[in-house]
């Protein structure tokens, strides 16, 4: 259900759109692109490791995910000015190949986002292997959550995928039940609405995938 295949290995800006300045690991080409790699993000061969970035703001700040050389996941923030934040949510797990702090994605495709606030949601992964919401606020508070009814069985990589944030710092995602796949919306005060889109089907693994939330809320997915 989640699973993604990523066949890019460094992320692209196109300069001419976002004039972001050029630091660390940043490098400009011909092309008018900037490209750049996560301090720590792993560059073997033919690994398809490397920095995977989701998101960006009308700032230019930009978020997305990176694979360490021992193969562990986390998320990271590139700033406006070229300056990078590694993210790893309170109780990630450490398993290599597992330890997910995804600002919109990571092996298993969810979606990080950045609102023009600065605030971020996306998943983690804990030490059972159960999936949970955060949101990160500009200032790097993290507060995580789950969405009720969402299924915690340990091992099932399954639980709360938030998906976007707007400028409110509304959230939406979806949740699995014990089978069926839900939406929510999470208001900034914590509280929760959960809603199934009509003729959606019932049937295991089968449901609604709410993916984008913008200023006014209103919410699309499939």
């Amino acid at each position: 259900m989640r699973f993604g295949t990523f066949n890019f290995l460094t992320t692209l800006i196109l300069v001419g759109v976002l004039p972001i300045p050029v630091r660390l690991s940043a490098q400009a080409t011909s092309s008018g692109f900037i490209s750049f790699d996560a301090p720590g993000a792993s560059s073997v061969t033919a690994s398809f490791d490397g920095s995977l970035s989701k998101s960006i703001n009308d700032a230019g700040a930009i978020t997305g995910h990176y694979v360490d050389a021992n193969a562990l996941y986390h998320g990271f923030l590139r700033t406006p000015g070229g300056e990078f934040i590694t993210i790893d949510a309170p109780g990630v797990g450490t398993s290599v190949g597992f330890r997910i702090t995804s600002p919109n994605g990571s092996r298993f495709a969810s979606t990080i986002n950045i609102n023009n606030g600065g605030a971020i949601t996306g998943d983690y992964t804990d030490a059972h292997n159960v999936t949970h919401g955060f949101v990160r606020s500009p200032s790097g508070k993290f507060t995580t959550f789950d969405a009720p009814g969402a299924r915690s069985v340990q091992g099932t990589f399954e639980g709360t995928l938030p998906s976007s944030i707007n400028s409110e710092g509304t959230i939406t995602g979806n949740y699995m039940d014990k089978e069926v796949i839900h939406g929510f919306l999470r208001n900034p005060a914590g509280g929760f609405i959960t809603f199934d889109a009509p003729g959606a089907r019932s049937a295991a693994n089968n449901g609604i995938f709410p993916k984008r939330i913008n200023d006014a809320g209103a919410i699309t997915g499939h």
